[in-house]
């Protein structure tokens, strides 16, 4: 697909095909999904999927755009900084991907299939620009190719944090998120 649809009728569709999909990554998995069972999970035609998605990979790839998209929202470009306001803002990425259709497995999916994974690798790019960015500002002193660098090390250390939180249901996830808290919080400061 050329552009992403504006109509409201073509918009509806195009989300209900992206829900679709999420619901489909856990069962039966990236691996057996298909075209034909997002359609009919979506209530609409394998022609019409593909009027909005050139192949599986193409949806599965905006899917994963729009959770990352969404958990990149979550912090703001005038963010300030500190520990507490870190772990707050990853247990609300933690609630948010639990809310998404088929979160957990979308961020799966993205660390797992090497088609896909230019997707989250372009997000966390964006997002530590945007954090090194507004750090500089804050404090325009600092080395900026330094705040680059922890600010990606930084996202990737919340991510992980995240994804565990969903790999391994039985931890508590406020203490892991104000450990990794702590953790990007050294980093950053």
């Amino acid at each position: 697909m050329a552009q992403k649809p504006v109509q409201p009728r073509a918009v509806a569709t195009y989300h209900r095909l992206l829900d679709a999909a999420g619901e489909l990554l856990r069962d039966p998995g990236v691996e057996r999904i298909s075209t034909n069972l997002v359609a009919a999970r979506a209530g609409v035609s394998p022609p019409t999927l593909y009027h909005y998605f050139a192949d599986k990979y193409a949806l599965l790839a905006a899917l994963g755009e729009r959770l990352m998209q969404a958990q990149n929202a979550l912090v703001g470009p005038d963010l300030q900084l500190d520990e507490a306001a870190i772990a707050g803002i990853l247990l609300d990425h933690v609630v948010l991907t639990r809310a998404s259709p088929g979160g957990p497995w979308v961020m799966r999916m993205l660390r797992a299939v090497p088609q896909l994974g230019y997707v989250r690798l372009a997000s966390h790019r964006a997002l530590s620009m945007a954090l090194a960015a507004g750090m500089s500002k804050a404090d325009p002193s600092r080395d900026r190719a330094g705040l680059e660098h922890r600010a990606r090390l930084a996202v990737d250390i919340g991510y992980a944090a995240i994804e565990l939180v969903f790999d391994e249901p039985e931890l508590d996830e406020n203490v892991l998120m104000a450990d990794a808290a702590k953790a990007i919080w050294a980093l950053l400061r």
